[in-house]
């Protein structure tokens, strides 16, 4: 995989993580705004964190993707030593933080699960889970694809002084 197209890949993914939190936070401040039972409003908090945080990442990864390529790209083509001595750190720790988030994300599924299980009669605390539930699986999903193409990168990272 190549520098262009894995940011380009980024760039896309960052787009699709905007837009995911943009609509989970309308539907969540629609929902706290339209005072809705207390099971949408269990609801609304996990779209509205989870929603803040895939608006964040996905602009800061839009944004950078591009000159991000473009730095690489030069500093490959002017020197492919430091290039791989700085990308391949970095790529490392993208990988260490990949563990992290899939944990992270799949605590919020084992929480949203249980909260629905033990929510029989409180409904807040079930619209809480259940929206954990949807979101965590979300975010599994997407991060495991970001994953696959970032191992890919590295591994055209580690491999550039071989050829």
């Amino acid at each position: 995989m190549k520098i262009q197209s894995y940011f380009a890949s980024e760039k896309k993914g960052g787009y699709l993580a905007l837009s995911i939190g943009l609509i989970s936070c309308t539907i969540g401040f629609s929902f706290l705004l339209s005072a809705m039972p207390p099971f949408y409003v269990g609801l609304a908090i996990p779209l509205i964190l989870f929603g803040g945080v895939e608006l964040f990442a996905g602009a800061t990864v839009a944004r950078r993707s591009d000159f991000q390529a473009y730095d690489l790209q030069k500093l490959l083509g002017n020197d492919p030593e430091e290039f791989v001595s700085t990308e391949s750190p970095r790529m490392g720790k993208v990988m260490r933080t990949f563990v992290i988030l899939r944990w992270l994300e799949g605590v919020a599924v084992v929480i949203g699960v249980i909260l629905i299980l033990v929510a029989q009669d409180m409904v807040f605390t079930m619209g809480l889970g259940l929206g954990m539930l949807v979101h965590g699986a979300i975010m599994l999903v997407f991060d495991y694809f970001a994953e696959k193409r970032a191992a890919k990168y590295s591994l055209f990272v580690d491999t550039v002084l071989e050829d």
